[in-house]
């Protein structure tokens, strides 16, 4: 699963293709200075989007990963998507992350195999993620499903990257988040070693 990614992409990307989506950023707060990251780590704030208070899409700065569920556990950075309702409300909802690629790791020993997984036509792809108000302030989680083809030979859980037709549906809480979320078809990623 995805416990960390790189965030390589400017707010002109961003906001053109949620524009292209029918999900246009109003960005509220003013153009935002998006610095290149290699890699966003737990804990790291980061961008991501989700509904503002006005009902429209927003880029906010939000921390990766909800608080630990108890004493000396790590913060929760991935989030099981089965069987959930995942709807939007007053403290939490539907967000999408966006990256310009994710990373896996394989091998049984240190150091392990770095993998980076990017889409192969778009600058970012954009993870269906879930936020919450919480004690460090707002901050979501990565959604992740049963692997699809590009991924399963690299872990056994996948993120869900989400098509830009599924966008304003994913934020706007359209559509059943069994309706949206699944793991995408193969060749929807390229992977190369990081």
């Amino acid at each position: 699963m995805c416990a960390s990614y790189e965030a390589r992409f400017s707010v002109k990307e961003l906001v053109d293709a949620f524009a292209a989506a029918d999900a246009a950023l109003k960005l509220t707060r003013g153009l935002p200075n998006l610095e290149p990251r290699e890699r966003v780590r737990p804990t790291d704030p980061a961008p991501a989007i989700r509904v503002g208070d006005d009902g429209q899409p927003d880029l906010f700065d939000m921390r990766f990963g909800f608080p630990p569920p108890r004493p000396k556990a790590g913060p929760v950075i991935n989030f099981r998507s089965e069987g959930r309702t995942l709807r939007n409300g007053d403290n939490g909802g539907r967000c999408l992350v966006p990256v310009s690629g994710f990373y896996e790791f394989t091998g049984d020993t240190y150091p392990k195999t770095r993998w980076i997984f990017r889409d192969p036509e778009r600058p970012f792809l954009a993870l269906a993620g879930v936020w919450r108000r919480t004690d460090w302030g707002e901050a979501f989680s990565l959604l992740t499903a049963e692997p699809g083809p590009d991924v399963a030979p690299y872990h056994s859980r996948g993120v869900l990257p989400l098509q830009p037709d599924l966008w304003a549906d994913w934020l706007h809480d359209r559509r059943p988040a069994r309706d949206i979320l699944s793991p995408p078809p193969a060749g929807a990623l390229v992977v190369a070693r990081a």
